[in-house]
C-alpha cells in the first residue's frame, strides 16, 4: 500500500510552505468489512486541517481526520480513531456512505519524515523490509524499519513503544508477511525487557509502557515496486511509461539507437537506457531488476530485436513478457526462441510459455498508442496481482485479500461517530 515516496514528497513540500505548521499522519491498521481503502493506506494533513497526500478512504474521512491534526500535534500523542461507515457518516455530512465497514486509524504527530524517504528506498532495493505502526492504549506510532530480509536484516526503531514487542517477534511477523505480501496484526500484553539502541532518533517520542494494557504491531512488507523495462523507444513507449510512473512503477526505456532515446519525453524518474549489440541483451537485462514483479514489454516491432530480448527474458524469474504485434508475428518470435534456446541447452518451457502475453493487453477495445498501453498497464497489472482481469461484478470471491488478524478493540480515544 505504502505510497511513501509521496508522503515524503508532500511532507517536505508542507514544511517549506509553511514551516510552523505541524504534519501528522494517519495510518489506515484495520479494517472490519467492506472499505475502499485497505490496511497500510496514509494520509498526511497539518495542524490546520488541510489534506496534503494520501488518502485512507473513498474521500468521506479525510476531513474528519484533518479536523484532529492540530489536538494530536498539540499533545505530542498518537490517538486511535474507529469510524463505522455503516452509519457514522450520517452523522459527519448528513448522509450515509453504506459501505458496510468499520475502519481502524492512527492518527500521529509527525515531526520527522526521513523514514519514509528510507523505507521508499528500501522496497526499491528489492531485497526485502517491514514497517511497524504501534498501536497502543493510550499511545502509539510508528515503531520501527526493517532493513532487508527479515532474519538477516537491520531492524531501525523510531519509537520507544516498539520496546514492548521483542525483535524475535518482529522477526517472525515480517517472514509473515514476506511471505504473504500481506499486513499483518499481531497482539502484544507483556511488556518486554529488549533494551532500545542506545540513541533514538531524534523524531522519536519517549513514553513509559503500561505493561498490562496490550499493543498491536500493525506490520507491513516494503513491497517492492513494479520494475517495467520497455525494450523499444517509439512513440509507444511514452504512453507506456506515463501511465506505468503514475502507478509508483519503475521504469526504463532501452533501446539500441540513442537518437530515439534521445528524442523521447518521458516523465521524470523513467529511466533511459541506450543498449549494445544484440550479443549483449542477455547481460543488459540480468543487470536491471529481474525478480517476479518485474515485467518486460517488447515495443520495438523489429524481429531480430524483439526475438533477442524474448529469448533472454524468459528463462528470467520475471513476472510478464509481452510482446507488441500480432497473433501471428507472436507466434514467429516463439518459434525462432523455442530454437534460440533448444541450441542453449535450455529448451523452451511450459512455464516460460505461460509468461508470454503476445499480443500484449487486454482487449479494451482501444486503438490509439494511449489505449494499447493502458490495455498493457492493466495486463500487467492483473498479471503480477494473480488476478484474471475480468468484471469485479462478476466476481464471486471477496474484492480484497486480507490476513486474518486479532480485532483491534475499541480505544478510548476514537471518533465521536454514532
Amino acid at each position: 500500500m505504502n505510497g511513501f515516496a509521496e508522503l515524503a514528497r508532500a511532507a517536505t513540500a508542507a514544511h517549506l510552505a509553511r514551516p510552523d505548521v505541524p504534519l501528522a499522519l494517519a495510518t489506515l491498521v484495520q479494517v472490519e468489512g467492506s472499505s475502499y481503502r485497505q490496511p497500510g493506506a496514509r494520509l498526511l494533513v497539518d495542524a490546520e486541517g488541510r489534506v496534503l497526500a494520501g488518502a485512507v478512504s473513498g474521500g468521506c474521512l479525510e476531513g474528519d481526520v484533518a479536523a484532529r491534526a492540530a489536538a494530536v500535534c498539540a499533545s505530542g500523542c498518537a490517538i486511535r480513531l474507529r469510524y463505522d461507515l455503516r452509519a457514522d457518516l450520517e452523522t459527519i455530512w448528513g448522509f450515509g456512505a453504506a459501505c458496510d465497514g468499520v475502519a481502524h486509524l492512527l492518527l500521529e504527530p509527525l515531526p520527522d519524515w526521513s523514514w519514509m524517504e528510507e523505507a521508499d528506498v528500501i522496497a526499491k532495493r528489492r531485497l526485502g523490509g517491514a514497517v511497524v505502526t504501534i498501536v497502543g492504549e493510550q499511545n502509539g506510532g510508528t515503531g520501527a524499519l526493517l532493513d532487508g530480509d527479515a532474519f538477516t536484516g537491520r531492524w531501525r526503531f523510531l519509537h520507544e513503544e516498539a520496546r514492548r514487542v521483542t525483535t524475535a517477534d518482529l522477526t517472525t511477523i515480517a517472514s509473515t508477511v514476506a511471505r504473504t505480501g500481506l499486513p499483518f496484526t499481531q497482539s502484544f500484553t507483556q511488556s518486554s525487557t529488549q533494551p532500545l539502541p542506545a540513541t533514538l532518533p531524534p523524531s522519536a517520542t519517549a513514553t513509559a509502557p503500561a505493561a498490562a494494557s496490550p499493543v498491536f504491531a500493525f506490520v507491513e512488507p516494503l513491497v517492492a515496486p513494479i520494475a517495467l523495462h520497455l525494450v523499444g523507444a517509439g512513440r509507444g513507449a511514452e504512453a507506456f511509461a506515463a501511465i506505468a510512473m503514475t502507478m509508483g512503477w519503475q521504469v526504463t526505456v532501452i533501446d539500441h539507437r540513442p537518437a530515439l532515446l534521445d528524442g523521447l519525453t518521458l516523465p521524470a524518474g523513467a529511466t533511459k537506457l541506450a543498449a549494445g549489440s544484440l550479443d549483449t541483451v542477455h547481460g543488459t537485462l540480468a543487470a536491471l531488476p529481474h525478480d517476479g514483479r518485474t515485467a518486460v514489454a517488447l515495443l520495438s516491432h523489429i524481429f531480430d530485436v524483439d526475438a533477442a530480448w524474448l529469448a533472454a527474458a524468459l528463462p528470467l524469474p520475471v513476472g510478464y513478457v509481452g510482446v507488441l504485434g500480432s497473433r501471428t508475428r507472436g507466434a514467429q518470435l516463439l518459434a525462432t526462441v523455442d530454437a534460440t534456446l533448444g541450441a542453449r541447452g535450455t529448451p523452451l518451457s511450459a512455464r516460460m510459455r505461460r509468461k508470454l502475453h503476445a499480443p500484449i493487453g487486454l482487449d479494451l477495445g482501444g486503438e490509439t498508442p494511449a489505449s494499447i498501453a493502458l490495455a498493457a498497464i492493466a495486463e500487467i497489472e492483473a498479471v503480477i496481482h494473480g488476478r484474471p482481469a475480468g468484471f469485479l461484478r462478476e466476481r464471486q470471491s471477496p474484492i480484497h485479500t486480507r490476513t486474518p488478524c486479532p480485532r483491534i478493540p475499541e480505544a478510548s480515544e476514537t471518533a465521536p461517530l454514532g
